[in-house]
């Protein structure tokens, strides 16, 4: 099988929204970051460097109980786990961490990319680790160079410094995407790589 637009179609490629978050732009992480995802087989069509406002933050964290209820509930249990009583309910736990990403992160410099190829989203969870640095397994970005924690981060009173932002599904996906991306900004082209991920011909001798 030769990779060509009509296999393309019939295979699960996805794009994904990935960032670099002030953090780790600081902690002079991009080049690994970026890394990880090429060294993963997939496939960079937008890149800008940019300031984030207040009000593109407000629309990637919706103040939608879908959304903060989840946020909430993942970190009460990241408490439990750590033997910590939180007197607040999974929504308040969420709107106090939206509002805290909001003004911690607007103003900041901010590094947004799409990712193409077969289960990106995942394959980009996945690479990134945990949202809680904490319990990120080791050979995920942040299990790898974050130091943070739930707790640290409600001590110094500012998000969660876990480096790095990743879809956590095609709805969010194509959300965050269209907030800091045109479409024209996105290039499809040719990829060397996909004939050897996806097609049947690459590396042949004879």
């Amino acid at each position: 099988m030769v990779f060509d637009e009509e296999t393309k179609a019939a295979l699960p490629i996805e794009r994904t929204f990935i960032a670099v978050k002030p953090d780790g732009i600081q902690r002079q992480l991009i080049g690994e970051i970026i890394g990880r995802f090429e060294r993963r087989g997939l496939k960079m069509i937008g890149c800008k460097l940019l300031v984030r406002t207040e009000e593109q933050l407000a629309r990637q964290y919706p103040n939608k109980e879908s959304w903060l209820v989840p946020l909430g509930t993942r970190t009460l249990a990241g408490y439990a786990d750590k033997g910590i009583k939180v007197d607040k309910t999974p929504i308040e736990i969420g709107q106090d961490i939206r509002q805290k990403l909001i003004n911690g992160l607007a103003g900041k410099p901010f590094l947004a990319m799409v990712w193409e190829g077969a289960h990106a989203v995942e394959l980009g969870r996945k690479t990134v680790g945990a949202t809680n640095p904490l319990a990120a397994v080791p050979g995920t970005i942040r299990g790898d160079f974050s130091v943070e924690s739930y707790f640290l981060s409600d001590q110094l009173g500012h998000p969660a410094r876990n480096l790095v932002h990743a879809s956590g599904d095609l709805e969010e996906a194509k959300s965050d995407i269209s907030i800091y991306f045109k479409e024209s900004e996105l290039i499809d082209y040719p990829f060397v790589l996909d004939e050897v991920l996806y097609g049947n011909e690459g590396g042949r001798v004879a």
